[in-house]
């Protein structure tokens, strides 16, 4: 008879893995000290994750899930793009103050290409939803024409800043 499963182990296992990647670097983790980490065998890493790059690709979409769920959920709270603006910003940031570690993995694994095809596709969608408003925001004249990119990035580096300070 198969054991039951006890505990989130897949919190467990997200946690350790940024914990290894702040320690050691995107390229330098092992499953086997992520493992340790985690406090569990090697073969429960191996039961939710194929290899260390399937182990960070899922970390970071579900830390991207997350930011941009936040953040979406402020901002359709708002009907003016000044307040939906706002309200992105204010969610970003708070994200990034109560958890500094995740959004500086989610920035260092995305440098690292370790994403599929799916993996591309549904972080694309989750930019094209940002990016949508901030157009919005800049037809409407709340914020200054320019590269959307540009504008993403600036509204983005207080909170990138903010949580390298604080790791």
């Amino acid at each position: 008879m198969a054991r039951q499963k006890t505990g989130d182990k897949e919190t467990v296992i997200q946690r350790a893995v940024v914990a290894e990647v702040a320690a050691l670097g995107s390229t330098a983790i092992s499953v086997n000290n992520v493992a340790a980490r985690a406090g569990l065998a090697v073969g429960s890493i191996y039961r939710y994750n194929d290899n260390k790059d399937t182990l960070q690709r899922a970390t970071y979409i579900s830390i991207k899930t997350e930011m941009h769920r936040v953040m979406m959920l402020a901002a359709h709270q708002h009907t003016a793009s000044k307040d939906k603006i706002k309200a992105m910003w204010f969610a970003l940031l708070n994200y990034a103050q109560d958890h500094p570690d995740d959004f500086v993995f989610a920035e260092v694994i995305f440098g690292a290409s370790v994403f599929s095809s799916d993996d591309r596709v549904l972080v694309q969608a989750m930019s094209d939803e940002a990016s949508a408003v901030l157009s919005t925001a800049v037809s409407g004249q709340t914020l200054r024409a320019g590269s959307i990119d540009a504008i993403n990035m600036v509204l983005i580096a207080p909170a990138l800043q903010r949580c390298r300070n604080s790791t």
